[in-house]
Parts: structure tokens; sequence; C-alpha cells
């Protein structure tokens, strides 16, 4: 085994030489689909006859968890098809990845090892030139494969590194895979710090790049839902753009301050104020960094909605006017929002800040419409549970005439606290709930006063004030 396998490292060698061709010492990327002529090459015969003995070799090989001996009758004929017949077939290429680093295992020559670094890219860039224009496989799927292995094997090559997974990206988008997304905002962080790539580049990726998880994270659970059967395929698939979505927060949390954010942007304002797009994208930077409340936000909601009126321009201006406390306006431009919205994640988020608007101006009943209209639009939030629990807590001494029905808005609370708990997927949301439940129990009355004006505990209550609930006595004792 170990002498056939020197005897095949020296033949490979051959393949080797030809690599220097496609050596980036220049950042330069292949034409796709660049290499023509006749599908097995010119002795199509010779070409069938490698490409069917390498396969089936091949497929056996990796039938054995790339064990056997298989492989070593494997990579000639592979070769012969990778120089001689490069457009028969795409495999040899996504085949040939493993075949090279299986060589790169068998040797511990340093210096051979780095030949078959150059080997394996220049196998990528030739995929690239032979089948690059393939939807599903194409050149942003390759390079970022590529990408992700110039990363493993030769990340002291930062600026080819980088650059390949930023033409990747670019390229695929919301379609990129999830490895790609995670690797590529990680070499972008390291350019910067290396002071090799500009600043703001950190924040426009960090849009793009969570943007396009969100796309396939919200993708996946749809697929999920229509195809229960498959639920076990897509959600592998599915934690692997919620990891990336983590992964790609995690490396922008020490980028993420409102003070950073404002240094970068405020001097690009000026010139930026009528590019709808740009204002689009700072405005949900600033949004999910929570920064609403800098004059900054305001300014930007206002510039894109006097450019361009749409409900999510309203929505923005409306968070706006809510941040600096105007409410009146605030109301106005969410309620527009609202009924413009058609997603309904997004008219759900309108809604629950339109629900705290009307919480602000005392208009607790409207507040508490809103706020369910906006749980039934996102079940699984719980933030408008926790408001209308709170205004209950807020009002209940004006709900009774003794000192039990004068608390009885807190047993109602706890019940909205508790179905915040029961419904919400964020942790931070559910240890609020916990928090405020607590505040609500230490409010419920005492077991003697409970006693003295007749009112069990555990029986059933209904507030009457200006809502109406079915709760449970309970003593805080």
């Amino acid at each position: 085994m170990k002498s056939m396998t020197k005897i095949l490292l020296s033949t490979f060698v051959l393949l080797i030489a030809f690599s220097g061709a496609f050596a980036q010492d220049a950042i330069e990327f292949p034409d796709p689909c660049s290499i023509s002529g006749p599908k097995y090459g010119e002795d199509s015969a010779t070409a069938v006859k490698n490409l069917s003995l390498y396969r089936e070799n091949y497929k056996q090989w990796k039938k054995s968890n790339y064990k056997n001996d298989a492989i070593l009758y494997t990579i000639e004929p592979w070769r012969y098809c990778f120089l001689n017949a490069p457009l028969a077939s795409q495999n040899i290429y996504f085949d040939g990845l493993n075949i090279i680093e299986y060589l790169m295992e068998q040797t511990e020559d340093s210096l051979l090892k780095e030949r078959y670094i150059d080997t394996l890219f220049m196998v990528y860039d030739q995929n690239i030139a032979a089948f690059g224009c393939s939807k599903k496989y194409g050149e942003a799927y390759i390079l970022g494969r590529k990408g992700y292995d110039m990363f493993t094997y030769r990340p002291s090559d930062d600026l080819a590194m980088y650059e390949t997974l930023k033409r990747s990206y670019d390229l695929g988008g919301d379609e990129s895979e999830a490895a790609v997304m995670s690797i590529f905002y990680k070499a972008l962080d390291m350019m910067i710090r290396k002071g090799k790539a500009d600043t703001s580049l950190i924040f426009e990726y960090y849009e793009k790049l969570t943007s396009s998880a969100d796309y396939q994270i919200k993708a996946f659970k749809q697929e999920i839902i229509d195809k229960p059967a498959d639920s076990a395929s897509l959600n592998r698939k599915l934690s692997l753009y919620l990891t990336a979505d983590g992964n790609i927060n995690s490396i922008f949390d020490p980028w993420a301050s409102c003070e950073q954010i404002l240094m970068i942007y405020t001097p690009k304002f000026d010139e930026n104020k009528e590019d709808v797009e740009w204002l689009a994208k700072l405005l949900t930077l600033m949004d999910k960094k929570g920064c609403t409340d800098a004059p900054l936000y305001f300014s930007a909601a206002e510039a894109r909605y006097a450019i361009e009126p749409s409900p999510q321009g309203a929505f923005d201006l409306g968070k706006s006017f809510y941040k600096v406390e105007k409410y009146s306006d605030a109301v106005k431009y969410l309620k527009e929002a609202v009924d413009g919205l058609e997603d309904p994640l997004e008219k759900a988020s309108a809604l629950l800040v339109l629900a705290n608007t009307y919480k602000s101006l005392g208009q607790y009943s409207a507040a508490r419409t809103a706020a369910l209209q906006s749980a039934e639009l996102d079940p699984t939030n719980g933030r408008q549970y926790i408001l209308i629990g709170d205004m209950y807590m807020q009002t209940a001494a004006s709900c009774g005439d003794n000192p039990v029905t004068q608390r009885a808005g807190y047993w109602a609370a706890a019940d909205k606290y508790a179905k915040a708990k029961s419904v919400a997927t964020e942790e931070s949301v559910i240890e609020q709930a916990n928090a405020r439940y607590s505040s609500a129990f230490s409010g419920f009355p005492k077991n003697e006063d409970m006693f003295f004006y007749n009112i069990t505990n555990g029986s059933s209550y209904t507030v009457s004030c200006w809502y109406t609930e079915i709760t449970t006595a309970r003593s805080r004792d």
C-alpha cells in the first residue's frame, strides 16, 4: 500500500506542474465556461474509458468511507480526464478535491503539500472555466468552496482569500451557502483589523449577510411547514443558517455600538441623503442595534419618506416620532404602515410599536387591541403580552373599590406574563416575562384581605375595567 502510494504521488507531480498557470499571485478569476471543444476531448474513446474507470473506482473508495485501496486505481484515470477531457463531467472537479486532499494527507513533505494546495486551487479554477455557468454549482458556489479551503489551507494569503469569498457572496447573494457567509464575514473582519479594508464594509455586509440568512431561515421554516415528511433534513439545513446568523452577529458585536455607527455614518449622510437604498440600509442597521433614538435615525427616516413614501418608510418615521415622544405624529405614520405593510411579521412589528405609542398616550384600550393584533400575526414573540400585562398592573388601582379588587389587575397581568413566557422563543423575552411575573405576584392581595371580602383563593374572578378579563384569584402569602 505505502509503496504504491509513493509511486502515485510521484506520477501526480506531472499534474502539479500545470498548477503554476492557475496560481493567483495577482487576484484574477477564471472566465466561467471559457473552455471549449468536444465534451470528451480529442480522443473520445480513451476519455470515456478513463472516465468510467475512475468513476467506478472512486465510488468503491467512497463506499468504503475513503479507506480502501480503490483510490490507487482512481488517480491515473482521473488525472487523464482532468487534463484531456475537462468538459466530460463536473464530477471530475468535485471528486478531484477529495483525491487531492487524500494525497495531501499521505505526504509529510511540506513543500509537496504546498504544491498540492496549489493543485487544489487549480481544480477549483478549472471547474469555473469548464462549468462556471452552471445554475446550481456555478461560479459563486465554486468560489465559496475555494475561499473556504483558502481560509483552511492558506490563510496567510489573506487578500486572495478575502477577494475570493467576497466575489462568491456578491455573485451568490441570498443563495450563498451558510458556511460561506460566516467565513466571508470573518475574513472581512480580519482584513479591516489589518487595515486592508474600509471599516464601513463591516456594516454594509452585516446588513446584506443577515438579510440573506433571514431569507434562508424563513424559506426553510416555510418548507418544514409545507413538507413535514422532510422535516429532519430541512431542520439540519435550517440549523446551518441559524448558526451562520449567530456567527455573523458575534463578529459584528464589537463594532455594534451606536457611537461607532454614528461616527461612521453621520459624515456620510449629506452626500447620501437622496439615496433611498443607502438610507434604507442605514435605518435597518440602526434599528437592529437599538440606535433609533439618535438624531441621525430621525433624519434618515424623514429623508427616505420624503423621497419615497412607502409603508416601510412610514414605519421608520413612526418609530422616530415615538422615540422623540411626538406620539400623535407617531400614531399617524404607524397606522399608515400597518395599513400598507403586507409581510405578517413586519405588520406585527408596526402594530407593537403602535401599541406602545397608544400606551404612552394613555389610550390603553387601543393599545391592547393593537397588541393583540400583533400577537396574532407574530404568535411566538411574547412582547405583546408583556405590554398588556404592564398596562393591567399600571391601572390596577383604578379597577376596584377595595384592597382586593384594586389588586385584581395583578392577577390578570400575571396571566399575560405567563402567556408571554409560554409563547416566546427569545431568551431575553422569557427572562423579562419571569421578572414581570414576580412583580405582579408581589402585588397580589393578602390572604386575610381576600377572606375579609369573601373572595376564595383559586376561584374565578372577572376584572371589569377598561378591559374585561377572566382570571384566577390568588394571594401572595
